[in-house]
């Protein structure tokens, strides 16, 4: 009975050819008294190096294997870019156009899913797992007590720029950043449930995040006075006796120097200079929750770093932060853009914005590519990236 209520599930999946064998051999379950194990996945292309690579578990009599094929690093499937669509409704991949390729950046993001799920993360999508990712009840991208990881090392030094977090950066989800994470989902009016959801992501990295301790709002300046005729009398310097009787005047308190990041590239403070740094990245690895030439960047990483080297003033947002930063000009269509813009992305399967890029002018952006595993050039007039533009900010 189960099998017969799974097989309609896996004639949607097919066309063609396929969709006749699979009708056919219902034909003949119908006929026979004893039902015939059946696997959907003979089906699906055979794997790049070898069928047993590739091989699920073997049904056993009236049994359904996996419909999903394994998928592991340097495939090369169609059924790749339905995967990575799935990972990056999620929230475990950061969007791009989609590729049949699984790269680096598609492993990692199945580890996050598989570091979710509490399973071994060894960034291979088998059939079981791939059931659970492609289930209505996939537990969408998430950080808990117990994880690890670059992506948790970022919010422990978020969380301590807003006030929350005082102890190591470290990268580990302890007890004290559990007690942060719950400080600031309480503040923000979040669940304050210790769990780090997508929800919270977006808030945390975004201007409007609320810190710990409210700023104090600036006072309204007060009229100046005016003028007296009135003489005043200026006090004389304070003054120190030293043991040889001579006379010191204390000089006034040194002001702290800014502190600034060590970074060794800079730039002017102008779309120009924005491009110029972007440029100088191409190439740089991809890399999860990262915003460093030496470590790689993700998209809202890179986007960071650029605006950092030229002196732009800005905490380390998400790509939805960024697009919502409202003393930038916003800009609506791709029409309007110009060099040095931001320019923000959905993906095909979700609304909010989750990829951002620098638009260079000529039709072309700058951004750390998931997909292409490193930051490179793409043309914004490409189908994919046209119906998926948001919106853009100018800066300068």
């Amino acid at each position: 009975m189960i099998a017969f209520l799974v097989l309609p599930l896996a004639i949607n999946r097919f066309s063609g050819a396929n969709a006749v064998a699979l009708e056919a051999h219902l034909a003949i379950r119908e006929a026979t008294p004893t039902p015939i194990p059946f696997s959907a996945e003979a089906l699906l292309p055979a794997s790049r190096d070898s069928a047993a690579a590739h091989a699920e578990p073997e049904a056993t009599a009236g049994v359904l294997v996996s419909q999903f094929t394994l998928l592991q690093e340097n495939d090369n499937y169609p059924t790749v870019s339905q995967l990575q669509d799935r990972l990056m409704e999620l929230g475990y991949l950061d969007s791009d156009e989609p590729t049949t390729v699984f790269n680096a950046a598609t492993t990692v993001a199945v580890k996050l899913f598989q570091r979710t799920i509490d399973e071994p993360t060894d960034g291979i999508a088998t059939g079981k797992l791939q059931e659970q990712l492609f289930s209505a009840d996939a537990t969408p991208y998430e950080i808990k007590l117990g994880d690890s990881g670059t992506d948790v090392e970022s919010m422990q030094s978020r969380l301590n720029e807003l006030g929350y977090y005082e102890a190591k950066i470290n990268g580990y989800f302890g007890v004290a950043t559990e007690e942060a994470l719950r400080a600031f989902q309480t503040k923000n009016k979040l669940n304050a449930d210790g769990v780090f959801s997508v929800d919270d992501r977006d808030l945390l990295y975004s201007p409007e995040a609320r810190p710990k301790i409210d700023p104090t709002p600036t006072p309204s300046p007060k009229p100046t006075p005016k003028p007296t005729n009135k003489p005043t009398t200026t006090s004389k310097p304070a003054s120190t006796s030293s043991g040889s009787g001579s006379t010191t005047t204390s000089a006034p308190a040194a002001t702290a120097a800014p502190v600034t990041e060590n970074i060794s590239y800079s730039a002017s403070y102008s779309a120009d200079g924005l491009i110029s740094v972007a440029s100088a990245m191409l190439g740089i690895p991809y890399a999860w929750s990262e915003e460093s030439p030496s470590k790689g960047f993700d998209c809202s990483g890179l986007v960071y770093f650029c605006l950092r080297t030229c002196g732009v003033s800005t905490s380390r947002y998400s790509a939805s932060g960024f697009s919502s930063v409202s003393r930038w000009t916003e800009v609506t269509s791709i029409s309007d853009l110009q060099r040095g813009d931001l320019v923000f992305f959905k993906n095909d399967t979700s609304t909010r914005v989750s990829h951002t890029g620098i638009f260079i002018g000529g039709g072309k952006f700058i951004h750390a590519s998931s997909s292409s595993g490193k930051v490179i050039t793409s043309s914004i007039t490409t189908a994919y990236w046209t119906r998926n533009f948001v919106n853009g900010r100018r800066v300068f």
